[in-house]
């Protein structure tokens, strides 16, 4: 009789196993890294790496909800009472959501980029995680709005995707090697119009 595996074990297995995923995909790149390459990093059999995952877009997907619940965690340390810091707090957000992050998911993010334009599923994926980014970072601005830290007749749904945008474009800018301090000003002078506009 095998010995019952707690669900703690489980939660430590799957998390050692998506890091170990993120890791060979941003060293060897998406396309070539082999399931037995993440088995081997997160130093699992191959059996117990498909009783979580049972491809590599499904360990992209959970790269994903890995992101995602960060990004939450960022935007709820953000919450403020004064637009002064609100804006304060907004600006330290690119450096603080791609400390959180690391390189590695930045490498990564645009490997399934690429490998998305010849894989349909992965396509699907980035195309519903960017989705779900931009309804938090709407939600987030909504709760601004109801403070009444930004005006009420402004399209949120439409400034959150421009946030994304500029966030992803900047990490372009960073995997690109554009300097970290460029891209930081870029961040904050683009934050301070954007919510100077919204006032």
């Amino acid at each position: 009789m095998c010995p019952k595996v707690s669900a703690q074990y489980k939660i430590e297995a799957k998390g050692k196993i998506v890091e170990s995923a993120l890791i060979a995909f941003s060293k060897h790149g998406y396309d070539k890294t082999r399931m037995d390459d993440i088995a081997e990093a997160a130093k699992v059999s191959k059996g117990t790496l498909y009783l979580y995952f049972k491809s590599k877009e499904e360990l992209f997907y959970a790269i994903s909800e890995t992101n995602i619940l960060r990004l939450k965690e960022q935007l709820s340390t953000l919450m403020a009472i004064r637009k002064e810091e609100l804006v304060s707090n907004a600006e330290k957000f690119y450096e603080n959501f791609h400390n959180e992050t690391g390189q590695d998911f930045d490498k990564v993010f645009f490997e399934i980029i690429a490998e998305s334009s010849r894989n349909p599923k992965l396509k699907r994926m980035l195309y519903d995680h960017r989705l779900r980014i931009i309804d938090i970072v709407t939600e987030y601005l909504n709760l601004q709005v109801e403070k009444d830290l930004f005006a009420k007749d402004v399209d949120i749904k439409a400034i959150s995707a421009g946030l994304v945008s500029l966030f992803n474009g900047l990490s372009i800018s960073k995997v690109s090697g554009m300097s970290e301090s460029s891209n930081k000003q870029a961040w904050k002078e683009t934050i301070r119009a954007i919510f100077k506009g919204m006032s």
